[in-house]
């Protein structure tokens, strides 16, 4: 049993490797930013209702007029840009005094316009974005996942500016799977050697793409004689339909097998990590793709209870309350497995954990000071690392 260990320093012949869905670092959609998540995944469930209107080849006059009602529900939250072509505009509407998108008459179906639905952002306080950091300082891994980066740029500003040890090399995909600006980034001490992006995988016989946003796949060189590979991933949410959001993720929990199919588990360092979004006891059962492969070893035990081994929480419409629930993972090879010297969990930049904590029987726990509120939260998910003797 691997021995939980809370953040400290440590040894220069240690490597600390984590993940953490940071929840973006400057800005974030508004429709993702709502602290109601069935609210949100109804609004998201209208935008798509609102994206397959416009996608048909030919626009009626109900079609129009179910754009404009739909439009007008979600205009807090999405716009529609409009490249080239003719397609309309935002209109009140003088009866109704209701603000939606009107289809002009010369657009005739898609045919008639290029562009697409985008998402209207909020920016973050500079509270919030110093709470981030202080997970991310605190942690003070070698090699860092960053799940939900807006890109590139956020990525590198928040690097130069923000972290207190700023990072040497970092990497971001924009992914085309996911308009929403929740990327997959890694930053990293050490030289990254090699990059794979799998934004464009399919499932076998289908045009559907395999990753709802990426599984980042990195090859980190410490020294030339010792490499860590390294897959983060940030798999489907859990908004939406249960069993078609579970399904999503098992399609995702065996591709990334299937990528581990090349490697020697039993000689190579590889790590595979991130936001899996499912709770390894769920009836589910996304992650047994991940959980049965051979050689690879989830470093937190699943047989822990879950006030141990949480990694976020959650409000329970069921049982009136929030639930813990872990979401956030950490898998090794064979060749890992035994050089592990502890991991821990860096929770304090989660709001009212404290309370949550205290009534499921969990560690008391205290919120870092300037995480006064929800709209300061680091995020509503807790960080985890590894320490690795190498």
């Amino acid at each position: 049993m691997v021995r939980q260990q809370n953040c400290q320093a440590f040894s220069h012949l240690t490597m600390r490797i984590a993940t953490f869905n940071l929840e973006n670092l400057f800005r974030r959609a508004k429709v993702l930013n709502l602290r109601d998540s069935e609210k949100t995944t109804k609004l998201l469930d209208k935008i798509r209702q609102l994206a397959s209107l416009l996608d048909e080849p030919a626009y009626t006059a109900p079609l129009r007029a179910e754009v404009f009602n739909l439009s007008a529900e979600l205009r807090e939250y999405i716009d529609i840009r409009k490249d080239f072509g003719t397609l309309g505009s935002w209109r009140k509407d003088t009866h109704t005094e209701r603000t939606g998108f009107r289809v002009s008459r010369q657009a005739k179906g898609r045919s008639s316009w290029s562009g697409q639905i985008v998402f209207r952002f909020e920016d973050f306080s500079d509270q919030q974005r110093m709470n981030t950091a202080l997970v991310v300082n605190s942690v003070n891994a070698d090699i860092f996942c960053a799940i939900e980066v807006e890109g590139m740029e956020a990525l590198r500003v928040f690097n130069r500016s923000v972290a207190a040890t700023s990072y040497s090399e970092y990497i971001a995909i924009d992914s085309p799977n996911d308009p929403r600006g929740i990327d997959i980034g890694c930053l990293t001490r050490y030289h990254i050697s090699s990059l794979i992006t799998h934004v464009f995988d399919f499932v076998p016989g289908t045009k559907r793409r395999i990753f709802s946003r990426d599984c980042l796949e990195l090859a980190i060189d410490r020294d030339e004689d010792t490499r860590i590979h390294v897959l983060c991933n940030h798999f489907k949410s859990q908004m939406g339909a249960a069993d078609e959001s579970a399904a999503k993720r098992l399609e995702q929990a065996r591709a990334v097998a299937a990528i581990l199919d090349r490697y020697d588990l039993t000689k190579q360092y590889v790590v595979v990590m991130g936001d899996l979004n499912e709770d390894i006891s769920s009836t589910f059962g996304s992650l047994h793709p991940l959980l049965q492969k051979n050689g690879l070893y989830p470093v937190v035990d699943p047989a822990l209870p879950m006030n141990q081994r949480y990694t976020h929480y959650y409000e329970d419409a069921g049982a009136g309350r929030p639930k813990l629930t872990q979401l956030d993972y950490i898998f090794v090879s064979e060749a890992l497995r035994h050089r592990i010297t502890g991991y821990g969990f860096e929770r304090r930049g989660i709001h009212g954990i404290d309370a949550v904590a205290a009534r499921e029987g969990a560690e008391p726990i205290t919120p870092f000071p300037t995480v006064t509120g929800p709209d300061l939260s680091a995020s509503d998910h807790a960080a985890l690392w590894v320490d690795l003797d190498l």
